[in-house]
């Protein structure tokens, strides 16, 4: 980096390149002409702007040539924002274009010259000066800021005058938040004088009462009124005396003229440009230099007379008082600090019980109170104390806000600085101020419609000191701990408070954070800078052990069983009767569904489902937590949605032992309430199922988390969960995965492509969960890798039949199952087709969609029930689950059904869906009558939900996974008319597993007897034929059956024979 002896070298060269665009930036008029758009035109590209091309001899000295890139770049960008922003309304603040945050690239350039200006400042401000003048066309001085707008302007005129305007302003935004960056150098680098002043004269200018201007730019003038304000802020913490030799010239001038309205207002807006000007702690020189100022300006506010102006006064004070507040730890024993507040406390004390005072000095005898000397302090703010306690109930809710700000900085200062007084003394205070803030008997709190997090403050600087006081006399109270179950009520604003203030206590006790510090106000400033660091609480489970160690299992259990009371409570109340999947929610807008009492209880709701897994609900098992986070993943409130999802991943990422529990209860839970019906609500938490799997995987690949997270068990908070887990030899994690993977082909039966693809990408991540936890050899393969293996062949058993738009197939070694769930084609037949199987004649002659016959295809004996057997005995309870759900929307048998088929254009897709969860279900199903320990490893059980909202394991509630059941149901379908319900049911039919094939047979063998019956002229043929019909004829596709059909006849007929 260069020295500081080249900053008048670099000075000079960035000038000469300010100079090489001088014939694109044409000065006149007053301003820069750039091409000016029309008012109503649509937004020009946000592109660079058009400029002649500018060249950096590369062969400069390093610290020369990053300078001047980074210049070009500044004013690039700079030049490109400014074209954005003339192209905006006018009516668009300028902060939503140019505050920091809001573009990091530029952003980054800012900072980069205040990096460069350690080195180089005079000249890097010479350079912006003069970048800020040729923008605004200005070469001298003498340049006055003021509105170019004229009352008599016409029209058009008057539109492009205010155009310019906005530009103004904008280069003024750009040029202030640059200038905030680099003059905090000033202490590294000196600068002279002059450039000071040239700063200081400009923000004071801007500083100016612009009277009688009404125009669109207003809100934006008073935005660089506040900027130039932050300026000088940063610039007074290096020259204060010039600052302050300004101001006070500037204020006595002003002084001097006679009060008018004009006058007052010049004097306010004097007064707000040193808003931002923040007193030195240390050296104690300067900070007695600042006091100083201030005491001046107290003598001024003691002698003013106008109310506006000594309004203006008492904010300013209050604006750099209370950062001193929050520094001091003790107190501060100076001289001029005890005298400035001695000199003003009675006056403004008095003048604070006048109502048309009382908004403006409440929060100035507080200031003052907080800076003061402890014995100044115990003596002088119960008074005070007493008369914010009093403003509490006022019906102006402005003073009841001010009143209790007020109260709660007293108190922090009275519990965290000053230590409380006598245990007696302390506890009357105390009970004061409780008792008025949270009356007992009240559900609510006093004032009424304030934030929360005030109340949570006020009880976390009571804790402090005394934690036993908070918890046993406000927060149990809040909790309604140890309140019979009869006496039980939902306070929602009381409770939301109280469980939030222990989870803050808890968490800076864990912390060590120490004391909590003073509130501020303002924690973002005018040019996007924020002051407030953005603390960051623990998410890790708070156990009985660490409970201990920070001084709280006295209460932490008993807010474990109040939490899980209350969380009953609200998904009663508005968690399971407001999920999307309600009927009453259908159409309705959250807006109009959450007002009145249903507000306070969501977000009651919200600060409950944010404590999980961080304090998990005692009385609440495993399996009922999750169903409950898992219905709360679809409500319709979007927070409390998102909160949701957050806390059931928590609960995978953080506890081993409740990943199993997670996934099974997050498959089972969409099986029984996300159906067919919701598409885009079901594919919403199908990507929450593949982010839940994509966390487990990045916490494995995590070094040294996994082995951290494996000594993390939730045995000791939650010890009736369940487990779902099937007694076996392989890898513990091997059963959900699989369960996973066989959810994942019932998804893909949907006729959605959207939903194919999600499950695809599950698939995908199973195998990755494989790869990363280490599958045995002895374990079924991956669902993917086998589907992707035989994509290529099925493929080709069809592809001469099969009609696509694409351009061109791929190669049959690319084609993998993702090609084949997204391709887009139709199956076409033909009567003198020899070449097709006959599966696939019929599947060309009846379906047409390909998809289908790829599905057909993969459940084949040789397929995926020899590869994936695993996976498969979960598929067919949930295929079964799905199929008994969907079953109401086709059976023509239901009288509102057949009425809803024969208008509504999605019963089709319903009846395809029907037909695939079919094919799917008599692929994988398992025989009725088998061995208690294979049926227990086949059906695994599906979770349902009983009328009073505890959870079991009772498969009947969903319909036992049962085939014969299954055929008793689908059966007399075959009796049906509808050709649609009849060739679905064949080709399901047709798909028949060898291990349910006599089940099927039996239960058609009626249906075969009364079709002979009716026609006995043909009896003798059919019964020589029946079992070898033409393939191209036959109305079922037997032929695909595994095993030979003759050994199965001579079996099936001896059976009838013994019967």
């Amino acid at each position: 980096m260069a020295s500081q002896q080249d900053s008048g070298f670099f000075e000079i060269s960035i000038k000469y390149l300010l100079k090489s665009w001088s014939n694109t930036s044409p000065v006149g008029n007053g301003y820069i002409k750039p091409p000016v758009p029309p008012v109503s035109g649509t937004q020009r590209e946000k592109g660079p702007p058009a400029m002649l091309p500018i060249s950096i001899d590369p062969d400069s000295k390093p610290g020369e040539y990053v300078l001047k890139s980074l210049f070009v770049n500044f004013t690039t960008l700079a030049e490109r924002k400014i074209r954005i922003i003339m192209a905006e309304p006018l009516e668009k603040p300028l902060t939503k274009s140019l505050q920091r945050g809001e573009d990091p690239q530029f952003d980054q350039v800012i900072s980069s010259m205040s990096s460069l200006s350690e080195y180089c400042l005079p000249s890097i401000l010479r350079t912006l000066f003069d970048w800020y003048k040729r923008q605004n066309g200005i070469e001298d001085e003498s340049h006055e800021y003021r509105p170019r707008t004229s009352t008599k302007s016409k029209s058009d005129e008057q539109q492009r005058d205010y155009l310019m305007e906005r530009r103004d302003l904008a280069i003024d935004f750009i040029f202030s938040l640059v200038l905030i960056e680099v003059l905090k150098q000033i202490p590294l680098h000196p600068v002279i004088d002059s450039l000071v002043n040239d700063v200081i004269n400009l923000a004071f200018k801007h500083f100016k009462y612009k009277e009688g201007y009404l125009g669109p730019n207003t809100g934006n003038m008073h935005i660089v009124a506040d900027l130039y304000a932050e300026v000088i802020g940063v610039l007074a913490q290096a020259k204060f005396p010039a600052v302050k030799k300004k101001f006070m010239a500037e204020l006595k001038e002003l002084r001097h003229k006679e009060q008018s309205p004009y006058v007052v207002q010049s004097i306010i807006s004097l007064i707000m440009g040193m808003k931002f000007f923040r007193i030195k702690m240390y050296p104690v020189e300067d900070f007695e230099a600042s006091l100083q100022f201030m005491q001046e300006c107290a003598h001024y506010f003691l002698e003013v007379k106008d109310k506006d102006i000594k309004h203006a006064l008492a904010g300013l004070f209050v604006e750099i008082l209370v950062p001193v507040a929050a520094a001091v730890k003790n107190e501060v024993n100076v001289p001029c600090l005890r005298n400035f507040v001695e000199s003003l406390y009675d006056t403004t004390l008095e003048l604070s019980s006048r109502k048309k005072h009382s908004l403006a000095l409440y929060p100035l005898v507080t200031c003052l109170l907080c800076v003061s000397q402890k014995q100044f302090f115990l003596n002088r703010w119960h008074i005070f104390l007493n008369n914010c306690l009093s403003n509490l109930k006022n019906k102006d809710p402005k003073m009841a806000r001010v009143a209790l700000e007020s109260l709660y900085r007293l108190l922090w200062v009275y519990m965290i600085r000053i230590k409380c007084e006598s245990n007696t003394a302390t506890q009357s205070r105390l009970i004061t101020i409780v008792t008025t803030l949270f009356p007992k008997g009240s559900r609510g709190v006093v004032p009424r419609d304030m934030p929360l997090n005030i109340f949570v403050k006020i009880i976390q600087f009571i804790a402090q000191e005394r934690l036993d006081f908070a918890m046993k006399e406000i927060i149990f109270d809040f909790l309604c701990v140890g309140k019979p179950a009869k006496a039980f009520s939902l306070n929602p604003e009381r409770m939301n408070i109280g469980l939030r203030a222990f989870l803050v206590i808890a968490d800076s006790l864990q912390q060590k954070d120490g004391e909590p510090p003073m509130p501020v106000t303002g924690a973002v400033l005018p040019s996007g800078n924020t002051l407030r660091v953005k603390k960051t609480y623990l998410s890790k489970t708070l156990t009985e052990e660490e409970a201990k160690m920070i001084g709280m299992s006295l209460y932490y259990s008993q807010v474990r069983k109040a939490v899980d009371n209350i969380l009953r409570h609200l998904d009663k109340e508005v968690g399971r009767c407001m999920m999307l999947t309600n009927i009453q929610m259908l159409n309705k807008e959250p807006e109009d569904m959450i007002t009145g009492e249903r507000k306070p209880k969501i977000d009651l709701f919200r600060t409950c489902v944010a404590a999980i897994p961080r304090l998990l609900p005692d009385g609440m098992s495993k399996l009922e937590l999750i169903d409950l986070l898992a219905r709360l993943s679809i409500h319709m409130d979007d927070e409390l949605r998102h909160i949701a999802q957050n806390s059931l991943q928590g609960l995978l990422v953080d506890f081993v032992d409740w990943r199993e529990d997670v996934l099974f209860g997050f498959t089972n839970f969409l099986l029984r309430e996300v159906n067919d019906m919701h598409h885009t609500l079901l594919d919403t938490s199908l990507k929450l199922l593949l982010q839940l799997l994509t966390q487990w995987k990045l916490v494995i690949h995590t070094p040294g988390k996994a082995s951290e997270q494996a000594k993390t068990r939730s045995a000791e908070l939650i010890p009736n969960g369940s487990s779902h887990r099937i007694q076996s030899e392989r890898s513990p994690y091997s059963n959900v995965l699989h369960a996973v993977e066989g959810f994942a082909l019932v998804l893909l039966c949907s006729f959605q492509v959207a939903t194919r693809k999600l499950a695809v990408l599950i698939l995908r991540e199973i195998r990755s969960l494989f790869l990363a936890l280490g599958q045995p050899e002895d374990d079924d393969r991956p669902m993917i890798d086998v589907m992707d293996q035989l994509s290529s062949s099925i493929l080709e058993s069809f592809i001469h039949v099969a009609v696509s738009d694409s351009t061109t197939i791929p190669l049959t070694h690319s084609v993998d199952l993702q090609w084949l769930v997204e391709w887009n084609a139709v199956l076409v037949n033909s009567h003198y087709d020899v070449k097709s199987p006959s599966h696939v004649w019929i599947f060309a002659q009846s379906v047409k969609d390909p998809w289908v016959l790829c599905l057909f295809s993969f459940l084949r004996q040789e397929n995926l029930p020899k590869h994936c057997p695993t996976a498969l005995s979960y598929a067919w309870p949930y295929a079964f689950t799905r199929l008994q759900l969907i079953m109401p929307l086709v059976d023509p048998n239901i009288p509102v059904n057949a009425k809803k088929t024969s208008t509504a254009s999605s019963g089709d897709n319903y009846v395809t869906l029907w037909r695939n969860y079919l094919i799917l279900c008599f692929g994988v199903a398992k025989p009725s009558i088998m061995s208690p320990g294979h049926l227990r490893a086949s059906t695994p059980e599906i979770m349902a939900t009983t009328p009073d909202g505890t959870m079991n394991y009772d498969n009947k509630a969903i319909g036992t996974p049962s085939v014969g059941v299954l055929l008793k149901q689908l059966v007399p379908l075959m009796r049906l008319e509808s050709i649609e319900i009849t060739e679905s049911l064949v080709l399901g039919f047709g798909r028949t597993n060898s291990l349910v094939f006599r089940e099927l047979v039996e239960e058609l063998h009626p249906l075969m007897k009364e079709a002979l019956e009716r026609r006995p002229e043909t009896r003798a043929r059919i019964q020589t034929s029946q079992f070898s019909l033409s393939a191209k004829n036959r109305p079922c596709c037997i032929h695909i059956f595994p095993g030979k059909l003759e050994d199965r006849k001579d079996s099936f007929l001896e059976d009838r024979e013994i019967q």
